[in-house]
């Protein structure tokens, strides 16, 4: 159940951020177990020309790909057998040669992987080989939170060669399931135009619309484990419903209570900001929200986008914004997620 007044306020003040710049234009959802309330405001693009923002407007995730389809991907996985959390990395990839990582270590970014690899100038089988050379830096492993990249483009990897395709499992046993139509990776051209522009890439020489914002992503064809996904706000709606009536949707099981549960508690203790698998969990370096449980998720993506969920409260919040167009310096976003989070969840009873 929403509250009328309190969603006026947040309204309110998501134009204000748009009018001071904060982000071109926006599309928010709060969800509770039953329905959720979607509107819109802004532009999603604005040069070379002007597009406004509707309720269909699709967005580039970012690195809300990490948690919708490759940590969900892989606890499926764990559920029908494949692996556990404890499975050595280099016994499901075999061009994996460093000792003693785990999935369970790259789903809280405890490996010692670097976080990032430059690129630039890389065809794609030299980004496959560099990921694959990356080392970890054994002050850092097992011991301290290093958000990576590289973690998650092996899960992608792991999804990849367990099922045959990272891409087609997802769409077929996680967003097909889900009604999700319009959740995908490499939007077709019939569906490019309808996307939110994000910034010029020097790299590619222009800005971008309905392609993967994220180099790496690109490079790798854009499909990868770290990034790539687009989708709209009612999708993702359906996805955190499903969270929210502990892993069904429409009568359909996509993940268990108990995998739920195990998702969402802290396996980073004293070492840095909270990570559940996959999610931030709250915590004294992760105040996301003043009126959250300690039974919340939350998750961003470069590009402007985020999702919040408390499994406690029964309540969601999606926020999808281009806040890199047309420049990926502006962060002024990053100050104000907290005050939108609780505006947030103050409109859902």
């Amino acid at each position: 159940m929403f509250i009328d007044e309190r969603i006026a306020l947040l309204e309110d003040y998501l134009n204000k951020l748009c009018r001071d710049g904060v982000f071109p234009g926006a599309v928010f959802s709060l969800v509770d177990s039953q329905s959720c309330y979607i509107n819109y405001l802004g532009k999603a693009q604005l040069v070379p020309e002007e597009e406004y923002v509707n309720e269909n407007t699709i967005y580039d995730l970012a690195s809300l790909t990490k948690v919708i389809a490759t940590t969900t991907a892989i606890m499926m996985l764990i559920e029908r057998g494949y692996f556990t959390l404890d499975s050595l990395i280099s016994d499901l990839l075999p061009r994996y040669t460093v000792p003693g990582v785990t999935i369970r270590h790259l789903l809280t970014h405890t490996s010692g992987h670097d976080a990032d690899i430059d690129c630039k100038g890389m065809t794609r089988e030299e980004l496959i080989d560099a990921v694959y050379d990356s080392k970890i830096d054994p002050n850092r492993y097992n011991k301290m939170v290093l958000y990576s990249d590289i973690g998650y483009i092996l899960l992608g990897f792991i999804v990849d060669r367990v099922t045959g395709s990272f891409k087609n499992f997802v769409s077929e046993d996680l967003f097909k399931p889900l009604e999700m139509t319009e959740t995908f990776f490499n939007p077709k051209k019939e569906y490019q135009k309808r996307c939110a522009s994000t910034e010029f890439c020097a790299m590619r020489g222009k800005f971008i619309k309905g392609i993967v914002h994220d180099e790496k992503c690109y490079v790798l064809g854009g499909v990868s484990g770290h990034a790539g996904l687009f989708s709209t706000a009612k999708d993702l709606s359906k996805f955190v419903n499903m969270l929210l009536n502990d892993g069904e949707y429409n009568g359909k099981l996509i993940l268990n209570k108990q995998t739920i549960e195990t998702m969402v508690k802290c396996y980073t203790e004293n070492m840095g900001p909270e990570r559940g698998l996959g999610w931030i969990v709250l915590g004294d370096n992760n105040r996301f929200c003043d009126f959250a449980s300690d039974y919340s998720i939350y998750h961003t993506g470069f590009t402007g986008t985020s999702i919040m969920v408390d499994l406690k409260a029964k309540k969601g919040f999606i926020l999808l914004t281009n806040r890199v167009h047309p420049s990926r310096e502006n962060v002024k976003l990053i100050e104000f997620r907290r005050n939108i989070n609780n505006m947030a969840f103050s409109a859902i009873k």
